[in-house]
C-alpha cells in the first residue's frame, strides 16, 4: 500500500534570544495560555519524555520526545489511527532575534486523509501556536 506524506508547518518572529526561546520551549509549564489550554508532562523535559497538549479546537494530544539538539529543535511524535505526527519545534536565530518555526509531517497510511480534512487548519494552528511561544519569549524574565 502506498504511503502518503504530508508537511505543514506555522512560524513567528520574536525579539528574543534564541537561548530565551529554547528555554520556554522546553519547560512546559510555561506554555498554557492563549490558545494552550492545557499541558501535563511525565517528568522531565528529556529524550522519552511524555507529554500531552489540550489546544483550542483539538482533542488532546499525547506526544513523546524523540530528539533534542539543544538551542535548535526538539522533535516529538504522536500517533493517531492510521498515522503518525511527526513535530519539529525548531528555533533559527534572525536578525535581532529569533525565528520560531513549528511543523507538523504526517505519515502513515492515512497520511493524505487527515491531511485533506485539517491540513489548511492545522497549518493556521501553527502560525497560532508558535506566535505564541514567541510572545512568551518575550515577556520571559530573561528577556
Amino acid at each position: 500500500m502506498l504511503e502518503r506524506r504530508r508537511s505543514f508547518q506555522g512560524s513567528s518572529r520574536c525579539s528574543a534570544t534564541p537561548q530565551t526561546v529554547w528555554a520556554v520551549w522546553t519547560n512546559a509549564a510555561e506554555w498554557q495560555g492563549d490558545v494552550v489550554e492545557a499541558v501535563k508532562i511525565e517528568g522531565d523535559f528529556v529524550v522519552g519524555a511524555k507529554y500531552t497538549t489540550k489546544v483550542k479546537g483539538y482533542p488532546p494530544l499525547t506526544s513523546t520526545v524523540i530528539r533534542i539538539d539543544p538551542l535548535r529543535a526538539w522533535i516529538a511524535v504522536a500517533n493517531r489511527p492510521g498515522v503518525t505526527l511527526t513535530m519539529e519545534h525548531v528555533i533559527e536565530p534572525a536578525d535581532l532575534g529569533t525565528l520560531v518555526v513549528e511543523r507538523v509531517i504526517m505519515s502513515g497510511p492515512a497520511a493524505g486523509l487527515y491531511a485533506g480534512l485539517l491540513g489548511k487548519r492545522l497549518e493556521s494552528l501553527l502560525g497560532v501556536t508558535s506566535a505564541h511561544v514567541a510572545r512568551l519569549a518575550e515577556a520571559h524574565p530573561s528577556t
